[in-house]
């Protein structure tokens, strides 16, 4: 007797407590039709009903989904790993229980993959939606597609923000991994990731938003952004790439990192001791720019609210 053919695409949901959102997203995975994709869904010992939700969703996915169910909560890196462990297609396409794939979405950055040998990680422009899926923004690093050596992506979101994208943004080949998502950095675990793909080839970003990024009170990306973790995650993302051989350390670059490390800590300054302020600042911030974020807030307010007088309602 002949084994099934393995899947093409895994798409990998991990999720926790996301009874919310989970059947939207879910329902957002099984509606591209034509795919030879496998629905692969990860809960983390949720307390609430995620599980009767995606359970209640199998019959009707004819087979394309298969739900693992960890006795324990192994914290977000473990779980994205346990995806990985359960994936069987060649191509990974993660989507978090509360965003939605795009119709087009797994189909165009698979054909991507498929025709383009030298990109290791392909990645999209991105919808922002609020709780009940409203549209509230669109988050484009670039207007038109474009493929870029990881070397230089590298070198430009070490030094700011991930403008790659959040895990339901990229999509890559399995067959790349050298390890598993790193457990030692939880926060910007995606990023790390991002970063050893894109030592291994270029990323192609597709202007188009194929994705949707759901914003809601909830997020685990609130809380540590709050209590200077987020921050912590982002240093040690530093120190791990900034010494390597290919990364070019420019004064704006160096600016630009102190600004973003600056306005981390600014954000999370009633959460973390004032030790661990200053010894940030010190490092990798500057304590000038921190007592003048307050003078930046206040005139980047004055010009958006003069801007909104000049151009009248919208």
């Amino acid at each position: 007797m002949t084994k099934p053919a393995l899947p093409k695409i895994s798409i990998c949901i991990p999720t926790y407590n996301c009874e919310q959102y989970i059947r939207a997203a879910i329902e957002s995975a099984v509606s591209e039709e034509g795919l030879d994709a496998e629905i692969v869904v990860v809960d983390n010992a949720s307390t609430d009903n995620t599980v009767s939700v995606v359970r209640g969703l199998m019959d009707d996915a004819r087979g394309r989904i298969r739900l693992f169910v960890n006795d324990q909560n192994i914290g977000m890196a473990g779980n994205f790993n346990r995806c990985l462990e359960q994936a069987q297609g060649a191509y990974i396409k993660f989507l978090m229980a509360d965003d939605l794939l795009l119709p087009g979405c797994v189909r165009k950055l698979s054909g991507i993959l498929d025709s383009n040998p030298g990109v290791s990680l392909v990645a999209s422009a991105r919808v922002v939606i609020d709780e009940s899926g409203n549209s509230l923004a669109t988050r484009r690093r670039f207007r038109n597609d474009v493929e870029i050596p990881g070397e230089e992506v590298i070198n430009d979101c070490l030094f700011g923000q991930n403008y790659i994208g959040e895990p339901t943004a990229v999509m890559f080949r399995k067959a790349s991994m050298r390890s598993g998502f790193n457990v030692h950095l939880p926060q910007v675990l995606d990023m790390d990731m991002w970063f050893r793909l894109l030592e291994l080839g270029n990323l192609y970003y597709v202007s188009e938003p194929l994705c949707a990024i759901r914003q809601h009170p909830d997020q685990v990306t609130h809380a540590n952004l709050k209590s200077g973790a987020l921050i912590e995650d982002n240093i040690r993302l530093f120190d791990a790439y900034s010494h390597k051989p290919y990364i070019e350390h420019s004064p704006r670059r160096r600016l630009r990192h102190k600004l973003f490390i600056t306005y981390r800590v600014w954000i999370s300054r009633q959460y973390i001791s004032d030790e661990t302020r200053k010894r940030i600042l010190s490092q990798y911030g500057n304590e000038l720019l921190y007592r003048l974020m307050p003078l930046g807030f206040l005139l980047l307010s004055f010009q958006r609210r003069t801007l909104k007088l000049i151009r009248g309602p919208v």
